[in-house]
Parts: structure tokens; sequence; C-alpha cells
């Protein structure tokens, strides 16, 4: 009996550690790195990234800081950085040149942040919302969500519109709070439950900064947890589900990368436009330019034509499974640097 239970044992085990891999069938040809940073991405979001030596990488570019080793970015607010100490759970704001201009100390680990004129807006680790007057360092609003268990380094940050702030809650919500006299004005539930169900992609649709009070009412927003993507347009709310590994809304269209390989295309009502999927892929990094752009992590370059779904995939030298963080024009991998053509 011990014989077999083993021998059923070592079969299963075997059968698990058979991991299937993306294999392409055609390779269009070979993209050489020319470039490389001066160290790996130790710590990455939709805003930016940390390298090992504690450099730091925007949308901008290149910062020719060295932040501390204890320091997590959460985000930019124009020239200013917001970064936060995870052993003191203070969030530091900081001129470009990596001076410190304020700090404001929290109970518990700051998650994500905004930054507005003197309204700072931050997300704490036991899913508190907050909203923080710089000038007199005041808490001008706080809300304690529900508890959660899990919190993605991808969470997405508070966003200010022209009267109102947005929250993205740790556990699936929406707190919309007005600037005017700082009370919730409205709650939405996107996700459910304790694990995974951090927002983790949170922007504004098209023509969502148009100034007439139906757009103030009911902006345009384009939301994510990890398995469901909502878009809120004209006050009506649309569903999409997905094991999401990464999202991007540009030209007025969404794109998904998946947790099958897929990419998928929607437009703003989240109607599917195109779907390529890559069986065993594990993809990274959405760059829209000519053609649709995005990396696997056994070491290729993916390109996909928007006309026909068409695809054409390069061999490129990267280690798999690396963290990474792109641009609209390059993508930022381990150490290396990857540049799309425009």
């Amino acid at each position: 009996m011990i014989k077999i239970i083993l021998a059923i044992l070592a079969i299963f085990l075997v059968g698990c550690s058979e991991k299937q891999y993306f294999k392409p069938q055609t390779i269009a040809g070979k993209i050489e790195i020319k470039d490389k940073l001066e160290d790996s991405i130790y710590q990455a979001n939709k805003n930016g990234a940390m390298l090992e030596n504690g450099t730091l990488i925007t949308k901008d570019g290149i910062y020719d800081i060295k932040l501390k080793e204890n320091f997590s970015f959460l985000n930019t607010s124009g020239d200013l950085l917001l970064v936060a100490d995870y052993t003191s759970n203070t969030l530091f704001i900081l001129n470009k040149d990596g001076k410190e201009l304020n700090s404001f100390k929290f109970e518990f680990m700051p998650v994500s942040a905004s930054l507005r004129d003197n309204i700072l807006a931050v997300v704490l680790a036991d899913n508190t919302s907050i909203l923080w007057d710089t000038n007199t360092n005041e808490k001008l609003f706080s809300h304690k969500s529900s508890i959660v268990y899990t919190i993605n380094s991808k969470s997405a940050s508070p966003l200010f519109l022209d009267t109102m702030i947005i929250f993205p809650t740790l556990d699936g919500r929406l707190i919309v709070v007005s600037l005017n006299n700082f009370k919730i004005i409205r709650n939405v539930t996107i996700g459910s439950g304790n694990y995974f169900s951090n927002i983790i992609y949170l922007t504004l649709g098209e023509n969502a900064n148009n100034t007439s009070a139906n757009a103030l009412n009911n902006p345009n927003l384009i939301v994510a947890t990890n398995n469901k993507l909502v878009s809120i347009v004209g006050g009506k709310e649309f569903n999409y589900s997905a094991n999401i590994n990464d999202i991007l809304y540009t030209n007025n269209k969404i794109y998904i990368l998946s947790l099958e390989g897929e990419v998928i295309e929607l437009d703003l009502l989240l109607n599917e436009l195109n779907k390529k999927k890559f069986q065993f892929a594990t993809l990274s990094g959405i760059i829209i330019s000519d053609s649709i752009y995005t990396l696997e992590s056994q070491g290729y370059l993916i390109k996909i034509e928007p006309n026909g779904f068409i695809d054409s995939i390069y061999k490129i030298n990267i280690d798999e499974y690396k963290n990474s963080f792109y641009t609209n024009d390059v993508i930022y991998y381990d150490n290396q640097i990857i540049r799309i053509p425009k």
C-alpha cells in the first residue's frame, strides 16, 4: 500500500512539474538590445519603477537621484515625487532632485497616493482612504474600508477630478469624495472579497474632461480588478470578465493582457474588437504605436498589426519573469532598455 501511495505521489509531482512554455511556430527575426540600465528593477507600478540602486524611472524618463533603500515609489505630481518609507509608514514629498520637501507619518504603510496642489490623497495598507492638507498638516477626510489580506503591487492611485476625488480601495470599491465638503457622495462596488480584489487600474475615459454638469457628475471611467473590468460611461456601467495581468487605455480603446496569454482589444463599452491567444505565453507590457507590442517571458517580442490582429514574433535576449515598467515607447525589463519604434 505504501509503495502504491508513493508511486501515485511521484506521478502527481512529475505531472505538476511539467510546466508548458510558449513556443512560436515561426520567428520573424531577432531584436538586439543595445541599451542597459545601471541596475535591475527592484519595484514597479503603473507610475514608475525603482532600481536596486535607488534610481527612479517614470514616464518622463530616468531621474538622476538615488532613493533610500527602504523607500518605495508611489507617484509623481508635476515635478514632485511621492515615495513611502515602509519601515516607518512615512510618505515623503521630494522635488525632482530628490530633496525632501515634506513628510507625513501614518499608522499603516501608504500603498498608493496622489497629490494636487496642497491636497494629498492616500490609500493605506489597512484599506483606509485619507485626504490630507499638506499646508496645514490637517486630516480632511478618513474612511476605513473592509479588511484585506492581499495587496497587489499594481494597486491604482487615487484620481482627482475637478470637484471630487476617487479612491480605489483594496477591497474592490471606488469611493467618490467631494472636494467641497469632504464627504462621500458615491460608493461603487467593482470587485468583492478580501483576496485579490484590489483596484489595479483607474483612469478617465475619453471626453471625461468635458466641463458640462453631466460630465462632472458622471465622468467616464475605466476601472479594473484582477478579474473584472468595468467602464462607466454616461452613468451606465459595462462589465467584462478576464484574468487580467495588465491593462492599458489609449486612443479610446482598452487593451488587456490575460493570464491565459491573450491580447484583447475592447472599445469603451467593452465590446470585444479583437483577440489573439498565444498558448502558454506569459505576457508583460503593452505599447501602442504603429502596432501593438508586448513581451513574452521566454524571450520574445510580439508585434500585432492593428488591422486583422496579425502577429509577428521576434526573438529577444531577456531573462524570464523579471520586473518591468513601460512608457509610451520604451519597455524597461530587469536591467534592459527595449525601445519600440514610434
